[in-house]
């Protein structure tokens, strides 16, 4: 799977483009509560990464914010092996 990592306007957060589709393309799936990512594999799989914040989901694309205080060097490896992990099942 190959995973683009995009920046975006918030330092904060980052969008990550895959060659996979994850939703039917005009739909998208914001998640910012933990509660509320249950319902999604990638999305609780996400939001159980330490740092993370918030995760949305689009066709082919997943934006994940972080917390402020928290680097991307140590959250975006985790995000990357987790979009891998769950799209391998």
């Amino acid at each position: 799977m190959s995973i683009t990592v995009i920046p975006t306007r918030n330092e904060n957060t980052i969008t990550f483009k895959v060659d996979q589709t994850l939703l039917p393309y005009g739909k998208s799936l914001p998640f910012s509560e933990p509660e509320t990512s249950k319902f999604h594999p990638m999305a609780e799989a996400l939001m159980a990464i330490s740092g993370v914040n918030s995760a949305w989901i689009m066709a082919d694309e997943i934006m994940v914010t972080k917390d402020a205080d928290i680097r991307w060097a140590t959250v975006k490896p985790k995000v990357m092996e987790t979009i891998r992990k769950v799209q391998a099942h």
